[in-house]
């Protein structure tokens, strides 16, 4: 009886870490943790583009002046003003990253009205009125910070510096009233180049992957612009008078930009395996 009890202990102790052992083996294919996916980040989106730009300029013009102050007695300033334009224009950049870029723009300003009054011997019934036109022509260097996506809406803020061309043409003198009829003056047109500045902010929109739409203002600083001396049938009063004025201009732009580099493909999908 001890004998066959003793057995059966055996076998039943042999039965139990047989299936244990089969289990740790079981276990031991099994992996501890999931593993963990992969996050792919795409490359950055850079390279060279080409820019095209359009708008309309409300400009202004403060800070007139004459030399016909403190020389003619009763000399008085009414009033002077410039016109809007319209212009055109275009560049080179290259897109560093997807925070920043930078371009060289050049923009053909079209000719815009000047006018100014100024009345003498402290009367108000005659005087001179002043005509000429302004051409102007600005070179840029601009970088912006692109402010992130959304929906293909990419807002923006930059600045540029550079030179105004500017050209004070066809400048006229015309005595007016009973005081001052009669009188005419001219001046040869001057030419100028002045240190310009601008601040912008904006949106464009991603048309495709390599073309990009731009709605903007721009807020440009063309510095003083001043004329030659006027010269006067039969006499002027006073002799070779040169007008001057600081002008800046509220922009509005629409552009199209060109981007050539090659669009990174978007990431594969991520496929985990367990």
């Amino acid at each position: 009886m001890a004998s066959s009890s003793g057995s059966l202990q055996a076998l039943i102790l042999a039965g139990a870490l047989a299936v244990g052992a089969t289990g740790v083996a079981k276990a031991a294919d099994m992996p501890a943790f999931p593993p963990s996916p992969v996050v792919e980040t795409a490359p950055q989106f850079s390279g060279w583009y080409l820019r095209g730009d359009v708008g309309y300029g409300f400009e202004e013009m403060s800070g007139f002046s004459s030399t016909a102050a403190g020389y003619v007695p009763g000399f008085a300033y009414h009033a002077s003003g410039i016109d809007g334009t319209p212009f055109i224009g275009g560049g080179f950049g290259y897109q560093v990253n997807n925070w920043f870029r930078a371009d060289l723009t050049a923009e053909y300003r079209a000719p815009t009205h000047y006018s100014a009054f100024e009345t003498y011997n402290n009367t108000s019934s005659g005087g001179d009125a002043y005509s000429a036109q302004i051409r102007s022509t600005v070179v840029l260097a601009n970088g912006y910070v692109d402010l992130g996506t959304w929906y293909g809406f990419t807002p923006f803020v930059g600045a540029g510096v550079g030179a105004a061309f500017h050209q004070f043409h066809g400048l006229e003198d015309v005595g007016t009233g009973p005081d001052n009829f009669g009188g005419f003056g001219t001046a040869a047109d001057a030419n100028m180049t002045n240190f310009a500045w601008a601040a912008m902010a904006g949106i464009d929109y991603s048309i495709s992957p390599n073309w990009r739409f731009e709605l903007g203002y721009r807020y440009l600083d063309m510095g003083r612009v001043t004329s030659n001396g006027i010269v006067c049938q039969p006499t002027c009063a006073p002799p070779y008078e040169v007008q001057s004025f600081h002008l800046v201009s509220n922009d509005v732009r629409l552009g199209l930009r060109y981007i050539f580099a090659e669009v990174p493909p978007a990431p594969p999908p991520i496929v985990t395996k367990y």
